[in-house]
């Protein structure tokens, strides 16, 4: 197992809030690492004017946002409800990716 230098602070999730803590935070002088899940995104490939209305690509198979995969929630009302993985998020929508949400 390799270790890796020590840090101040570390910044988990780089949407919005993420990227302007981890800012204000290496402004004042300290060492600061950030940790994203998700794919870097590349400004002329995935928000693209040409392909930004695909929407086999962004809206069925929702390519920017989190898998359920990769982050399933299960729910029941009460306890003697057995809980079920979710397969689809229906109109909660979280992003993936470096900028997470605020992409979307």
């Amino acid at each position: 197992m390799k270790k890796l230098p020590k840090k101040d602070v570390v910044v988990i999730g780089l949407g919005w809030a993420g990227s302007i803590i981890a800012n204000e935070l290496a402004d004042e002088g300290l060492e600061v690492i950030g940790i994203e899940r998700g794919p870097w995104r590349d400004t002329a490939r995935d928000f693209n004017i040409g392909t930004v209305t695909d929407e086999l690509r962004y809206v069925m198979r929702e390519e920017l946002m989190l898998c359920t995969r990769q982050n399933t929630c299960t729910m029941s009302n009460n306890p003697s409800q057995t809980a079920l993985p979710m397969r689809t998020w229906g109109s909660f929508h979280p992003g993936n990716g470096t900028g997470g949400a605020g992409n979307h």
